[in-house]
């Protein structure tokens, strides 16, 4: 590929980027720091039946404040809380630390109880705050919601929320809601609460370190690009086995709309290939990764980049100085509570730029391969 193709792509990719920038900029995102959610009764609260209805509102929390325009949810991360914080956290209905919520401008705190008279009927209310700036901090308004189960809540949710927000345009310091809600002084009994439940919904980091190994079941040699070659090593299916190491940093915080959900990484591969000749190579490469979903503890990406070769054995040689080449796929992530960081699939198919000799009849190919691996990555500075 020559230079001025290169500089054609480079000038059609910055085109392309340019209005998705302006309209980055011409959006107002307001992040809401969602505080994980308390339970009223430490008995029940343990029965997991009840950890499940916790965890499943708690995920139609995160997207129903997403769903809203100009929102985004911020899950706070309550596994290093700052000095100032009680272990679990305030009270709901007490105002939440500034250092916890960091520069997030909103805040959602909240509560499930259980009816007195209906032990299928839950009760979540929610107190909506503001935390920036810091001489505006207050409670903007309570409401509550009631449902039997995550499809009353998905249902019931959205209008609530709306009606919740509202109030921000209202301009009042407290408020109660149609559910018989409080002020900041009337403590409801939330007081008496020791149980904390963390809504599913994984803190994401700044920077996130990884390995992973797997098989590439697939070679798919395609014929080299040179006039009249052999086709003895074209469709051969090779074994082979590799395992890297990976550093993921993001591009931007969760407040920069759209731009969030990249992230660059650098990564470094062994291959082993042991049919039909024995072959070791070390592939540094790098990639672009767009977090296409993310919701609750999942996490599903799509990547591209490329890389280059060097050979640690001498079965093989390549045509170039500098081999490069492409690579891109998908990988599927998920956190596996209470395990820290992030376990995923990776599934990518990589194909060279350049020949490759085989020494032992001086006859080449082009390597095509499916690679499948399994790994884990552990993050650093979650993000605000």
């Amino acid at each position: 590929m020559s230079f001025n193709t290169l500089k054609k792509i480079f000038s059609l990719l910055l085109f392309l980027f340019l209005p998705l920038t302006v309209f980055a900029q011409s959006i107002k995102i307001q992040t809401v720091a969602l505080i994980p959610f308390w339970g009223s009764d430490p008995q029940t609260s343990r029965d997991p039946q009840v950890q499940i209805i916790i965890r499943e509102f708690g995920e139609e929390l995160y997207i129903a404040v997403n769903n809203m325009p100009g929102y985004r949810s911020a899950v706070i991360d309550m596994t290093n809380l700052p000095e100032d914080v009680p272990e679990g956290g305030n009270p709901p209905n007490l105002f939440p630390s500034p250092s916890l919520t960091k520069t997030h401008p909103l805040a959602l705190t909240g509560e499930l109880t259980l009816d007195p008279n209906d032990d299928e009927l839950w009760t979540l209310r929610l107190y909506l705050w503001v935390m920036v700036p810091q001489d505006e901090m207050r409670l903007v308004f309570s409401d509550t919601l009631v449902a039997y189960d995550r499809h009353d809540c998905a249902t019931v949710l959205p209008p609530t929320l709306e009606t919740l927000f509202s109030w921000l345009t209202r301009g009042n310091s407290s408020g109660s809601g149609k559910g018989g809600g409080s002020g900041i002084g009337d403590s409801g009994g939330f007081g008496s609460a020791r149980e904390v439940f963390i809504t599913t919904s994984m803190p994401l980091h700044w920077m996130y370190i990884g390995g992973r190994a797997g098989l590439t079941p697939l070679r798919m040699q395609a014929e080299p690009a040179w006039d009249d070659p052999d086709t003895r090593h074209v469709a051969n299916h090779w074994q082979t086995m590799n395992a890297a190491l990976s550093f993921t940093g993001s591009l931007a915080p969760e407040s920069v709309p759209f731009f969030s959900r990249f992230a660059a990484q650098i990564e470094g591969v062994l291959n082993y290939d042991w049919s039909p000749v024995t072959v070791m190579t070390i592939t540094p490469g790098a990639l672009l990764k767009f977090q296409a979903y993310r919701q609750g503890n999942m996490l599903f990406s799509l990547f591209g980049g490329a890389y280059t070769s060097m050979l640690i054995n001498d079965t093989i040689a390549y045509d170039s100085a500098f081999p490069v080449g492409l690579h891109f796929g998908l990988s599927f992530g998920a956190k596996l509570d209470p395990l820290p960081g992030i376990f995923f699939i990776d599934m990518r198919f990589s194909m060279d730029l350049f020949n490759t000799y085989v020494r032992a009849d001086d006859e080449g190919y082009k390597r095509r391969s499916v690679t499948i691996s399994f790994g884990y990555e552990y993050g650093v500075i979650t993000k605000k």
